[in-house]
């Protein structure tokens, strides 16, 4: 594991100092044991503790304070309503395509949600664990009966995903009403939604096979969008807060 961060520390270096331009590289397949730490090259080591200062620096930049431990879990979670809502909420200002200056819904994946976010300051590092995919906002315009057919994937316990701005009621662990935006679908209207392009392209199967009648991609990964927005919350003197709401609605089996 030392080993494997050595060699990422050097990759995002040289990325972050400049030194990739005209860069060129070869490999071999080389096992990583300890007989390697007896012989650590002295310029080498320097160069890698000069990156990891850099580094650690950038990570530990505090970006904003969270009231209370946030974590993840489906089919609804504080943290996943909290990211849904404040990319619904907020991404609209990043799309250069008038057709989404507001969305109807967000979407994104339990998987791409690789960590809690605990009580107290919050750092960029924090926000890297949270999501450390380099995955871009996308905006989709979905005819009603594909959104439909979307959601009626959805399982109470599996193959589900978080989202605002609808809500599911399941009922023997399928969803039997599905709201957006507080009423029900309209097969023939068409719904805005903002997601990642990872999902957008096929990814955890959650759209796949969902026909889209357009798409506007984005240049803004979405830890950047993160950051950025959880900056102007605390500029605003807001904290970072989130609870569960009826977005997701279990009715007990008859």
């Amino acid at each position: 594991m030392k080993k494997l961060y050595i060699v990422i520390l050097l990759i995002l270096g040289m990325t972050c100092l400049g030194y990739a331009q005209n860069f060129q590289y070869g490999y071999e397949m080389v096992r990583l044991t300890s007989r390697f730490d007896d012989n650590i090259d002295p310029k080498l080591q320097k160069y890698v503790d000069r990156i990891k200062a850099h580094l650690d620096k950038e990570m530990s930049v505090v970006v904003g304070y969270c009231d209370a431990e946030l974590a993840s879990f489906a089919p609804a979670s504080p943290l996943s309503n909290f990211l849904t809502d404040i990319l619904l909420e907020k991404a609209t200002n990043y799309a250069t395509d008038t057709n989404f200056q507001h969305c109807d819904l967000s979407l994104l994946n339990f998987g791409g949600i690789r960590a809690s976010l605990d009580a107290g300051e919050i750092t960029v590092s924090d926000i890297f664990a949270i999501s450390p995919f380099d995955n871009y906002l996308v905006f989709l315009e979905i005819k009603g009966s594909e959104l439909r057919k979307m959601f009626s994937r959805f399982e109470e316990r599996r193959n589900n995903a978080p989202y605002a701005g609808a809500k599911l009621v399941y009922l023997s662990g399928r969803p039997t009403k599905i709201l957006v935006q507080g009423k029900p679908i309209d097969n023939d209207r068409l719904y805005r939604m903002v997601t990642l392009n990872f999902i957008a392209e096929g990814g955890d199967n959650i759209l796949q096979g969902i026909q889209y009648e357009k798409t506007h991609y984005t240049d803004l990964v979405f830890r950047d969008f993160l950051v950025r927005e959880i900056r102007n919350m605390t500029q605003e003197g807001r904290h970072v807060n989130a609870k569960m709401d009826d977005r997701v609605v279990i009715q007990p089996v008859p």
